[in-house]
């Protein structure tokens, strides 16, 4: 191909990922460094040769990799990302940041070697017939197959991460909540950092109803119908109240903490047995009231009482916790893959997003030490002394 047509190209594909992050030329320009937005017209029509410099900036700000600009890689259609909360601004940006570093995660497995021990099962359900008895069965099954437990929320994201291979990441979202998305790169989940843990655990186990159903229930359906969309969304609900809390588990708490005498539990009780399981309030109580434990109107007292809900806040710092920037999964797999030679360090920065002055600081908060130049080697007895 001529140089000329190299331009173009390049430009068409730096054009395409502009759009799709719903950005003008004027701000490219800007988050780049280009002293006009001109400049961005004339690559983007292939009239001005990109510096190298000028690549990493546009690769950097568009989420692309540069092979991808550059054309040694064919062009993806992107996966589809299903919200639970869709964001009301910059939806776009986190979509691509997502899926960015989703394919990132999917590299780094390649480069090591590493295959999913399981694969998540997938049901095949009617989503306009979907009823609590369904969804019910679906997480007893679920449960039963990856083994989590009488406290599920503990082991979820582990046993999704590590053994299943999904792809977890964090990031602030400022009034949206989690997501899942399933592509060439295999499954994964977006969290959002800034929710309380145990919202966090409900997340999971919501996005993962959504994901054992991505075939039975496509994310362009959902977004066609709202009334499916509606009621698939509290089937996910009930999946989720099923699966983090156990029938039996929850009757056996309960009963444990029923005042013999006057059968009632007190406010300190209920917040007890959530945080046990690791749940909100919330979610436990709407679960005592499906279980027939409580009753409807007591439930939503309870909920309403400002009493309640301070003495449920104070619980709550010792229970905090922000999850890491970067997934240590992630950083264990890209510092391997630079170990055995499979990434440049210069890469290993580029995936940590880091400078490779603050690389070797970075690698150090996730427990890897790379002064060490020195690789163990393991050798067979052949027998000598």
């Amino acid at each position: 191909m001529k140089k000329a047509g190299l331009s173009e190209e390049l430009g068409k594909r730096v054009a395409a990922a502009r759009k799709r992050l719903k950005m003008n030329q004027e701000a490219l320009a800007r988050e780049a460094g280009f002293k006009s937005h001109q400049i961005i017209s004339q690559i983007e029509k292939g009239r001005r040769e990109v510096k190298v410099w000028e690549l990493s900036a546009l690769s950097r700000i568009l989420r692309v990799e540069m092979s991808q600009l550059l054309g040694v890689e064919e062009p993806k259609s992107p996966a589809q990302v299903l919200w639970r909360q869709r964001p009301s601004t910059g939806i776009e940006v986190k979509e691509v940041e997502f899926l960015q570093c989703c394919e990132r995660y999917h590299r780094l497995e390649q480069l090591c070697g590493i295959k999913s021990s399981d694969v998540l099962p997938q049901f095949k359900v009617d989503p306009a017939r979907l009823k609590y008895s369904d969804v019910e069965r679906i997480a007893h099954s679920v449960s039963g197959q990856m083994r989590l437990g009488s406290r599920p929320a503990v082991a979820l994201e582990r046993e999704l991460e590590e053994k299943y291979g999904v792809k977890i990441w964090h990031m602030p979202i400022e009034d949206g909540s989690a997501a899942s998305s399933k592509g060439d790169f295999g499954l994964a989940i977006l969290m959002n950092s800034n929710e309380a843990p145990w919202r966090r655990n409900s997340s999971f186990a919501h996005e993962l109803f959504h994901l054992i159903t991505w075939d039975a229930v496509p994310p362009q359906q959902l977004r066609e119908d709202a009334s499916l969309w509606e009621h698939v969304e509290k089937m996910a609900e009930g999946f989720a109240s099923h699966l983090l809390l156990p029938e039996q588990e929850v009757r056996v708490v309960f009963a444990n903490h029923l005042d013999p005498e006057n059968k009632t539990v007190s406010f300190t009780d209920i917040i007890e047995m959530a945080r046990e399981f690791d749940v909100s309030t919330t979610m436990f109580l709407y679960r005592l009231r499906r279980l027939r434990l409580i009753k409807e109107e007591d439930a939503q007292k309870i909920l309403a009482d400002p009493d309640f809900r301070a003495q449920d806040k104070k619980t709550m710092r010792a229970h905090w916790w922000t999850p890491p920037e970067i997934p240590p999964r992630f950083v264990r797999l890209a510092y391997l893959a630079y170990k055995k030679g499979n990434l440049a360090r210069a890469k290993l920065a580029e995936y940590l997003n880091v400078s490779l002055i603050d690389l070797s600081e970075t690698l150090l908060d996730y427990g890897f030490d790379d002064s060490d130049t020195y690789d163990a080697q393991i050798h067979t007895d052949s027998g000598n002394s």
